[in-house]
């Protein structure tokens, strides 16, 4: 146990300390988190059966019978299209590069997960777990020379990233009814990089606009409930509050001018339910619903400490939609050594065409896994997950992006200019999680 332990400790502090590279490319939410819920499409609210059920289900932390830590990555490899990027300013004029195809420069980005759980020595109804992982991300980039993209003038870069350790615990009421809680304590950062378009003003076009932002703490709570009924069914339900964020930072006109700044961007609330059906022994099939109160993310206003560029403030409408997500996950246990894994769900954006832009080009997805579990010894498994996101169809804007017609607005009069664009992209995902069970 003290072995345990010390690996516990030194694992924690590298991950609660590399925002650079815990996040997630492309979209606003997560993209799972432990391959076996990825495999499964994640729809794991009513199994949530490994230390990643502080997430899920924290009532699903009742099902681990001894001390078990569970560790992994998951590779993210996005590839994001803008074809026929058409802008014009504020004076009609058409911004060069003209009717151009914009493709992102994004890396291959890492996700990994920690958790472990521990049930009371002598009362094996009550369980605790802790788990680090990202809950939710999104990190773009593309060329950052107007010359060869025109978008530059909206983003060339952007990033928000939350990182959380999450404690848990959870209590088995009796054979059919668990309930669990945990709360997560997390860091948050945010940020951009966006060129000036203003070519009346030779010594300022094109300079950097750059924004940097930290909220060194915020919470949220999870909730779940685990029932039981019979052998073969069991139903799961989870709630994940709101996470109220206090960011600080700044924002530089790269060359000329730097202030200070605060702002807040808030994680969204979700619901998720879940219905596990286990015909046999070797096979069961989920089906999980998830509700996102996207709608939280209405607006944002960036405040600046002192007048920035004439301005005191600076607002970005968002108007985000509530979703409602349906996954689908099933499983076989092939051998004693092998089980075998595949997911489907279908993500409809949060993001309206009038708000779209290069911060956050999402759109409708489905999302393909297929995955495996080895278990080698009574101690020690392995799971694997191949995923793969395709856009559902090509978005088109044709006008009505507010946050792309005034990345080409005046900069006196702040009169906007005017963009059509295609948008459509795919991801592959690659995860891996070791389990040990003590």
């Amino acid at each position: 146990m003290k072995r345990w332990l010390l690996v516990m400790v030194l694992l924690l502090g590298p991950l609660l300390t590399l925002p650079s590279t815990i996040a997630l490319a492309g979209n606003v939410d997560t993209y799972g988190i432990g391959a076996k819920a990825i495999a499964l499409g994640g729809a794991f609210t009513a199994y949530a059966d490994d230390p990643f059920a502080a997430y899920y289900n924290p009532a699903g932390l009742t099902q681990i019978k001894s001390p078990m830590i569970s560790m992994g990555a998951e590779i993210l490899d996005p590839t994001l299209k803008l074809p026929n990027y058409s802008a014009k300013d504020y004076n009609g004029n058409k911004v060069q590069p003209y009717d151009t195809e914009l493709s992102d420069t994004s890396s291959d980005l890492v996700a990994p997960h920690f958790g472990f759980a521990i049930p009371t020595p002598g009362f094996n109804r009550l369980v605790f777990g802790f788990a680090v992982y990202s809950p939710y991300g999104l990190h773009i980039k593309w060329d950052n020379n107007p010359a060869v993209n025109p978008g530059a003038y909206n983003s060339f870069e952007s990033y928000y990233i939350r990182v959380v350790a999450n404690p848990t615990i959870a209590y088995k009421i009796n054979d059919k009814l668990s309930v669990g809680f945990g709360v997560a304590i997390g860091r948050s950062y945010s940020g951009s990089q966006r060129r000036l378009y203003a070519p009346s003003m030779p010594n300022l076009n094109n300079r950097v606009i750059k924004g940097s932002f930290t909220d060194d703490t915020n919470y949220s709570f999870n909730f779940g409930i685990m029932y039981r009924p019979i052998k073969q069914l069991v139903l799961g339900a989870a709630y994940r509050s709101r996470t109220h964020t206090n960011f600080k930072g700044t924002v530089e006109l790269v060359g000329v001018q730097k202030v200070d700044a605060d702002t807040s961007i808030d994680h969204p609330d979700q619901v998720q339910v879940g219905v596990r059906y286990m015909p046999s022994d070797k096979v069961s099939v989920e089906a999980d619903v998830v509700w996102t109160h996207w709608s939280v993310v209405d607006k944002y206003t960036i405040h600046f400490h002192q007048p920035f560029m004439g301005k005191t403030k600076e607002t970005f409408p968002r108007s985000w939609k509530n979703t409602k997500r349906v996954r689908f996950g099933a499983e076989w246990k092939v051998t004693k050594l092998l089980t075998l894994r595949a997911g489907y769900y279908y993500d409809p954006t949060p993001i309206p065409d009038d708000t779209f832009d290069l911060l956050w080009p999402d759109g409708d997805k489905k999302t393909y896994s297929l995955g495996a579990g080895l278990n080698f010894t009574k101690h020690l498994s392995v799971d694997l997950a191949l995923q793969y996101t395709i856009s559902e169809y090509t978005r088109e804007i044709g006008g009505e992006s507010s946050n792309l017609n005034s990345s080409y607005s005046n900069p006196v009069t702040g009169a906007p200019g005017s963009v059509s664009t295609k948008a459509k992209g795919h991801l592959w995902g690659y995860a891996l999680t070791v389990n040990y069970k003590f």
